[in-house]
């Protein structure tokens, strides 16, 4: 089966301006979990992208082997679809039979709709464990932690939440619901829950985060989408 998405509302692009797709969700993008639920229902994606963009096409070509098909066109479809798959506003990958189309996203901010998908991610993390245990490993239950990181004995864990590799906290708050990129720098007494940092976010000591997505173009409130520009206590490197 092939599932067509329609892809005619950039939100704002402010993961290293990069489309909605190719957003940060651990080690990998919102393309690469939405193919995961069509691939266990053996289902293929087809995108209809509104206007060309170079970068989803490359990613598509560089990343999906066969075995997980996903094709790329530009403009309406030009046959009646077999089913389309879309976003709900939980995060939840929906696939529906028919000739009904719709838009990817729901009428709401992308950033609620990107953080509801990665607290499934989370959810699925503390309930069924990791699928890339090479990766990734369990240091207490709901917590997941890459290679090469640097956690003092005092830093508090509170999961589900995830660490990316090369990343260093240092007698923090940590959790719930909490997703932390690469590379990232969490200082002394700072608490962070509710919150994503992309790879290479910087935390100073006794910053409180909660509700918040930090990257390289800024601080926003991910249930509204409001920005909040970078402050001397939440830098990105």
């Amino acid at each position: 089966m092939t599932c067509d998405a329609i892809i005619s509302r950039q939100p704002n692009q402010w993961v290293e301006d990069r489309p909605f797709l190719l957003w940060d969700l651990g080690t990998h993008h919102v393309l690469d979990h939405w193919m995961d639920v069509l691939f266990r229902s053996n289902a293929t994606l087809r995108l209809w992208l509104e206007a060309p963009d170079e970068r989803v096409y490359a990613y598509v070509c560089e990343t999906f082997p066969i075995n997980r098909r996903v094709q790329v066109a530009t403009g309406p479809p030009t046959s009646r679809p077999e089913a389309c798959t879309f976003l709900d506003t939980t995060g939840n990958v929906v696939i529906r039979r028919g000739a009904q189309l719709t838009h990817y996203l729901p009428k709401q901010p992308a950033s609620q709709t990107w953080f509801a998908m990665a607290q499934r991610w989370l959810d699925g993390l503390q309930k069924s464990g990791s699928k890339v245990p090479e990766l990734e490993h369990q240091i207490a239950p709901g917590v997941y932690v890459g290679h090469h990181c640097s956690i003092s004995r005092d830093t508090v864990f509170h999961a589900p939440c995830w660490v990316g590799s090369g990343t260093t906290i240092h007698g923090a708050s940590v959790g719930p619901r909490v997703v932390v990129g690469e590379n990232c720098v969490i200082s002394r007494g700072a608490t962070v829950s509710d919150t994503y940092l992309i790879t290479g976010t910087y935390v100073s000591p006794h910053t409180k985060m909660s509700g918040l997505a930090a990257g390289p173009a800024g601080i926003i409130t991910h249930t509204t989408g409001s920005c909040i520009f970078p402050s001397r206590s939440v830098e990105t490197q």
